[in-house]
């Protein structure tokens, strides 16, 4: 069974986005997939700094 998804929003400036979309294609990857990792690692370093207050 998948898990339910939801859309996540946001505004970055456009030379972030095309290199984004450049390293995705280079990488042969989804830009959801390297966004949902990218969440991930951003989750893990800020939720490990918040614990050690």
């Amino acid at each position: 069974m998948t898990e339910e998804t939801r859309e996540v929003r946001g505004r970055i400036p456009k030379s972030l986005k095309i290199a984004f979309e450049i390293a995705c294609a280079r990488l042969e990857i989804t830009q959801t997939a390297a966004l949902e990792e990218a969440i991930k690692e951003w989750l893990k370093k800020y939720e490990s700094t918040s614990s050690d207050k």
